[in-house]
């Protein structure tokens, strides 16, 4: 038995109320205890807090103060206590009787246990305070329930209510903005205004001896009034009626499984109502037929309101209409409200709202707005959803009010979780009166409800609310029509925002207990349709009180819509568990318990009702789909007709759309397939509408995207999908004319995404991430598709003005990803480029970045085009675009080598401000301003850009030559920062593509001191410029650490991912920077000499990029892996005679690859003969012909780096391998260089570098150096040059005739043959991986040792080599050791003769 605390108060001279606050024993026991603290005339103003999860969840009250006001500052008081974030009531309108309830708001913070002091709000009027009562209050959602009674009689207040109705809502409102809807439903307050001074003083002259009649059942609180000795308090109590059937089903009690099934046997598959006369029945068949005449939403709405209204039926005495009454009062039948929401739905998608001319016409987004803003619909739908729970339609709101919000929550205790809320008021209440914990707990555990309890309150219930009836029930055609409707309407919220609905298992009792609050776990079909019955009863009261608003001459603001749109969503569950229950018995082979089965045109539909509104799972969805195969298999076992194509796309499409995968789907695609190719389609496969095989192939394709590495069933699954889409490219090809733009575009979309018919089709494209299906025939089926990608082609060049701008985006990507390079192909992405030229504004974000993304990967770079996609990435505009949108179009226009025309806007670093373009310039140029915007957007936001975007974002600012030291810094620091990013999500190629990124922005550094030249304030030149360049733009601890990091990541990545191209960019990028991770390199060593093994082909800019970054920074590979690089090379450059010579050789390398080669062999010190004689050949060739090798190459000569790089090999070769006799041709290098005016590289090679010593400058380090030794008496000059002629008179060595300066020494004391080599920083590479403490003398044997984070670099090292080769002794200086002297002379002169 449930305890009440019950209090009365005049609301005005019409209504009074009588409140009831369900308390837990132990509060009742004190207050009998104390009979002192009941005051009268309390208005109590609650604390109040909410529960995550369904709308009827529990809401806790905490602290509650009651107050004593007078009747005209009763609004002050609760408006007080609500500043002071005690609490407040509010009261509804009831729609029965004008009874009034009163409910506590549901957006207030999160309730935790916890005791507190008692608060005193300050207010206005207090009169006569005789106590301050605290207390906690446990109840629910509505168990604050008070009932209004006005001074006329109960008959007539049903007329008054629905005339109340009729009157307010007889027209459609104005749409208003769902936000507003919000503010006003969040903002509502209603003011409950007191009784009079002079009646509460008469109150406080009662004897207080009233409260000891305090019963367990009911404790009421008596408040005067004008008429106090007229109160009347039944109000309070349950209704006879109720105690009777309570007494009557006490001794029934059945378990879950029993409950379900007598459910489902009473009112079938989709619920129930009560007995319907014959005369309604008669009504009811005929406003069938007239719902079927209406043409707009209105009419149809205006149809079920005079349909349902008290008028209808008035010659037979019948005075209930919906507004009165549950489910539809008697008026319609399930087949009605079917009808009536399909039509509805219909109307809405095609914008007929209404058919006045102003509204005819709206699209269908504004149409759905009316509807979810009209009072009419949401009537309608709570209606629908009472007879589907099951409700008897002669049930008045009244009792419903009564069974459902009174004594299903009392019972139930807030669905199952009221016993945790009611100890922990017990706690609370322990500290504010000082009761023991043994007084208050009570029986422990006894307060928490049971599910055993749970089943038999919602069966008790659910009994009285309806009436076992099987004619009036949902038949399976108006359960989808329902379904469909309201997805349409797309009324109901997604799982994601409302939980789904479901019934647990008897295993799963005791989780559900504890989970239900969040996951909306039942215990019984009766319970999830009382929590459907207490939505629209909730509907109803915000309805009744907007009708009141209105009558007033308020206006309406959707206060019903967010609870409307959770009982959609309810309604969908409801349904959605019948159907688990149903067939989920049929499937396991139980009995089904009813005779209701849906068709497979039904279970289409009712799958695609519950993908559209994303309120799908996989026990729904497992369940349907067995059943339509099940039904289907045994139709067409029996010769019947089997599947229709659209109920078979339908399902699949379903499937793809909620993006549920499983041994179902598999199956459907697989049973699917097979039905295709039975008697070669002749019997289904020509049925198939183009609409319905391209849907089809689109959620193929969907679901395969979305499946994980490893499964069981790929091979069952690829057939299946394999099957089906052979069947759609050769439909395509017979009919393609009959395909839409659509159905074209999402053919050739189906093809790309699982790579059907690309030249890989067999497992993983190496090429790329792509997982691609595999095929039994990989040769029939690229046949297949690339002669229907002709047809589609042909086809589809004269039709592209139909095409959407989405449709042309799909089918651009389409071809693009298959590969497909033919004629006709290059004439449609002309095409598809010049509609984006016209109808740029049509295109999404998404349409101009994925359309130029296609258009650049093919190589069709249409300017215009270009431009026109660009200036939609402007400064304005640009934060509606997604980061991979973004990413997608700065790639493609470096791609496609349009650069920005203000190239230098950005460098904040090397360019002085006065050079820089003005924002009006920048925006000037479409480009630029898209180079702009998208670099703004990733430094605001790059936690939003995914690890591919930002990669591609920086690799298109480095490739087409634009520096950004800031944004390339935000990243940075985004990624290495003590919270940032890291690498560890990324790709080898993202990984290796970053690397380079930054890199290049680096070494862009040189271009711009060789066009600015002493403007830009850099002092230093070659590598160091590019090294101090990326400390000046990042930070040097900031670069580091970014390297480090990359390294660590690729480490723990595997290196065995990296492609060869990852590779290479990864280890050119720590080439280029000066940056050496030992522990990186020993395993990119590695992981070459396996490749190499393993016969896995390399490029010759790979293979160049590797040996000239290892040689570079002094990486000292083991010799193996230069003799394994030369045998694959002259495996790879032989001819078709198994000879090297020019032609195969140009066929794999680029004349300036080979040099790299080569000079990397020198600084190695290892001279494979076949491989030097491969390189010789390949750079200068065998007949002394230069413009013989320039037309072979397809070259305009050597580069000047080059040049000077062949006469260190030769003269390195000369001495360390004489005996290969390798020879420079007699008049190198004249005629052998790049043509006069010619720019140095061609942008597309990644090693850039400049191995001439000659460019020679005097640092201020060494002009010191040398006044040092002079002093000490070491006679010295400045850069002493050795050119080719004094090499071959003094040491015999035969290089080209022609003088060449190519050798330099710091210092040098000519007579001794001794030199100084000043090492700067720019001599040595950083170990960033090497902590040890620089050495204090440098030791030289044979080569250089490590200086704590220094080593000497490749040049330097090669250098030294020759000199030495060459009779000098050469002392070398590192920068550090000779600043850290502090200026001082005589340790300065001191340090210098130690190192003589």
């Amino acid at each position: 038995m449930r305890t009440y605390l019950a209090y009365e108060i005049h609301l005005c001279t019409s209504y009074r109320c009588t409140l009831r606050i369900p308390i837990s024993p132990c509060i009742a026991r004190a207050i009998k205890s104390s009979p002192s603290i009941i005051v009268s005339s309390l208005l109590p103003i609650t604390s109040c807090s909410f529960k995550s999860g369904s709308l009827a969840t529990p809401i806790y009250a905490e602290i509650a103060t009651v107050f004593v006001a007078s009747s005209h500052n009763c609004a002050a008081a609760a408006a007080a206590a609500a500043a002071d974030k005690e609490a407040f009531k509010f009261a509804q309108i009831c729609p029965r009787k004008n009874h009034m309830m009163a409910t506590p708001r549901n957006n207030v913070r999160r309730h935790s246990k916890r005791t507190s002091p008692i608060k005193r709000a300050p207010l206005l009027g207090v009169l006569h305070l005789q106590l301050l009562l605290s207390i906690l209050v446990a109840t629910s959602n509505y168990c604050n329930f008070g009932s209004y009674s006005s001074d006329h009689e109960y008959g007539g207040g049903q007329q008054k209510s629905f005339k109340l109705f009729v009157e307010c809502f007889s027209s459609p409102p104005p749409i208003s903005s769902t936000s507003s809807r919000l503010s006003s439903l969040n903002h509502r307050r209603v003011t409950l205004k007191g009784s009079s001074f002079h009646n509460r003083h008469q109150q406080q002259q009662q004897p207080l001896h009233r409260a000891e009649s305090i019963k367990s059942s009911s404790v009421r609180l008596h408040g005067a009034a004008s008429n106090s000795a007229d109160v009347n308090t039944s109000s309070a109590t349950i209704p006879n009626t109720k105690k009777a059937y309570k007494k009557k089903r006490s001794t029934k009690k059945q378990s879950n499984n029993y409950s379900q099934k007598k459910y489902s046997k009473q009112k079938g598959a989709a619920g129930g109502g009560g007995s319907i006369p014959k005369h309604m029945m008669n009504a009811a068949r005929q406003y069938n037929s007239q719902l079927t005449k209406c043409n707009s939403v209105s009419e149809l709405l205006s149809s079920f309101m005079e349909q349902t209204s008290t008028s209808t039926s008035s010659s037979n005495g019948d005075n209930t209409s919906s507004a009165t009454h549950l489910a539809g009062a008697n008026k319609l039948n399930s087949v009605n409200f079917s009808t009536c929401l399909h039509r509805l739905a219909r109307f809405a998608a095609k914008g007929s709202y209404s058919s006045t001319p102003s509204t005819s016409n709206m699209n269908q987004n504004d149409a759905r707005k009316q509807v979810l803003s009209d009072p009419r619909f949401a009537l309608l739908v709570c209606s629908m959803a009472e007879m589907a729970s099951g409700v008897d339609a002669s049930t008045s709101v009244k009792m419903g009010n009564e069974m459902v919000l009174q004594q299903w929550r009392v019972k139930c205790g807030n669905d199952g979780g009221d016993g945790e809320g009611m100890r922990e008021a017990d706690d609370v209440l322990n500290d504010i009166v000082g009761l023991s914990s043994d007084t208050t707990s009570g029986g422990g555990d006894n307060d928490v409800v049971s599910v055993e309890s749970r089943l038999e309150a919602a069966e008790q219930i659910m009994n009285q609310l309806s009436i076992p009836q099987t004619k009036n029930t949902f038949s399976s055609r108006e359960c989808s029509n329902v379904c469909w409707a309201l997805a349409k309407l797309r009324v109901s919220p997604p799982s994601s925002a409302f939980a789904l609905g479901r019934v647990v298992g008897d295993g799963d009792d005791d989780e559900s207990g504890k989970d239900f609050l969040s996951s909306r776990q039942f215990v019984s079909l009766d319970e999830m349709a009382l929590d459907v019955v207490s939505s629209t009863l909730q509907v109803r009261m915000q309805l009744f009180e907007e009708a009141r608003k209105r009558k007033s001459g308020g206006s309406s603001n959707g206060a019903w819509i967010p609870e409307l749109s959770r009982l959609a969503g309810k309604v969908m569950d409801l349904i959605a568990v019948k159907i688990i229950n149903e067939y989920g018995m049929r499937n396991d082979g139980g009995t089904s318990s009813t005779n209701t089965v849906f068709n497979p045109q039904e279970m289409a539909s009712v799958l695609w009702a519950y993908a559209k509104a994303n309120r799908a799972d996989d026990a729904l969805f497992s369940t349907v789909a067995a059943e339509l195969i099940r039904q289907t298999g045994y139709a067409l076992e029996r010769g019947g007709q089997g599947p229709r194509p659209q109920e078979l796309s339908n399902t699949i499409w379903a499937f793809a759309t909620a993006g549920i995968r499983g041994e179902q789907q598999i199956e459907l695609v697989k049973f699917a397939a097979n039905a295709l190719d039975e008697g070669e389609g002749l019997f289904f496969g020509n049925e198939f509408k183009p609409q319905e095989l391209a849907n089809t192939g689109w959620a193929l394709a969907t679901l395969h995207s979305k499946r994980g590495e490893g499964t069981s069933t790929e091979t069952v699954e690829d057939d299946g999908i394999v099957r089906i889409l052979r069947w759609v490219a050769k439909d395509i090809m017979q009919r393609v004319d009959s395909y839409k733009p659509q159905e074209i575009s999402n053919s050739v979309w189906a093809f790309s995404t699982v790579g059907f018919g690309y030249d890989e089709s067999c497992g993983t494209n190496v090429h790329n991430d792509y997982v691609h299906v595999a095929t039994n025939d990989p040769v029939g089926d690229k046949e297949l598709v690339y002669e229907t990608l002709e047809v589609i082609a042909e086809n589809a060049l004269s039709r592209l003005h139909n095409f959407k701008a989405q449709e042309l985006n799909n089918l651009a990507w389409g071809f693009t990803r298959l590969g497909h390079r033919t004629e006709r192909t290059e004439k449609l992405l002309v095409g598809v480029g010049e509609e984006l030229t016209k109808r740029t504004w049509q295109f999404k974000p998404q349409d101009i970045g994925t359309t130029l993304w296609s258009l650049a990967t093919a190589e069709c770079f249409d300017k215009d085009a270009f431009m026109a996609g660009a200036s939609r990435l402007n400064l304005r505009h640009i934060r509606s675009f997604k980061p991979q949108e973004m990413s997608n179009t700065v790639w493609a226009l470096a791609t496609a080598g349009f650069a920005p025309k203000y190239i230098r806007a950005f460098d904040t670093t090397l360019v002085p401000a006065s050079q820089r373009p003005t924002t009006k310039m920048v925006m000037s140029d479409s480009i630029t301003e898209c180079f702009a915007a998208v670099a703004s957007e990733a430094m605001r936001r790059p936690q939003d850009f995914k690890d591919q975007e930002l990669k591609d974002v920086l690799w298109a600012f480095s490739k087409i030559g634009v520096r950004h030291p800031a944004l390339f810094k935000k990243v940075a620091h985004h990624l290495v920062a003590a919270n940032g990013r890291g690498f560890g999500g990324f790709s080898s190629q993202g990984l290796g593509n970053t690397l380079w990124s930054f890199a290049k922005q680096a070494q862009l550094s040189l271009e711009v001191i060789d066009s600015l030249g002493d403007s830009v304030k850099l002092g230093s030149t070659g590598r160091l410029a590019v090294y101090e360049t990326s400390c000046l733009d990042i930070g040097e601890k900031a670069i580091k650490t970014l390297f480090v990091r990359a390294a660590e990541g690729g480490v723990e990545l595997g290196l065995d991912r990296f492609t060869n191209q990852d590779l290479s960019n990864t280890v050119w990028a720590y080439s280029t920077l000066g940056l050496l991770h030992s522990g990186f390199f020993k395993e990119a060593e590695n992981q070459v000499l396996k490749r190499l093994k393993n016969l896995r082909p390399f490029k010759g800019q790979e293979i160049a990029n590797i040996l000239w970054s290892f040689a570079t920074l002094n990486a000292q590979p083991d010799p193996v892996l230069i003799d394994e690089l030369s045998s694959y090379i002259a495996s790879v450059c032989r001819g078709k005679k198994g000879v090297a010579d020019e032609y195969s050789i140009s066929k794999v390398f680029k004349r300036q690859e080979l040099a790299n080669v080569a000079w990397s062999c020198a600084v190695v010190g290892r001279y494979p003969e076949e491989l030097m004689k491969i390189l010789y050949t390949g750079i200068v060739g065998t007949a002394n012909d230069p413009s013989r090798m320039k037309q072979i190459f397809h070259d305009d000569g050597l580069q000047q780096s080059s040049i000077m790089t062949l006469y260190y090999v030769q003269l390195a070769a000369d001495i360390e391998a004489s005996k290969l006799q390798l020879a420079l041709p007699p008049g190198f290098p004249n005629g052998w260089g790049e043509s006069e005016g010619h720019a140095r590289g061609n942008g597309d090679d990644l090693i850039e570098m400049s191995s001439s010593m000659l460019t020679l400058t005097i640092s201020k380090l060494q002009r010191d150096v040398s006044n040092t030794f002079t002093e000490i008496g070491f006679e010295n000059v400045l850069e002493h040059v050795i050119d080719t002629n004094e090499i071959k008179d003094e040491y015999g060595f035969q290089l080209p005739q022609t003088p060449q300066e190519f050798l330099s020494i710091d210092i040098a004391n000519i007579r001794q043959k001794v030199g100084v080599e000043v090492d700067g920083p720019g001599h040595f590479v950083r170990l960033i991986d090497d902590t040890r403490k620089p050495s204090n003398k440098v030791t030289l044997n044979g080569q250089f040792a490590d200086k704590g984070e220094n080593r000497v670099n490749g040049p330097t090292l090669l250098k030294h080599r020759l000199l030495t080769h060459l009779g000098w002794n050469i002392i070398h200086l590192p920068y550090w050791e000779y600043q850290s002297l502090g200026g001082v002379r005589e340790k300065e002169r001191k340090y210098c003769e130690s190192l003589l």
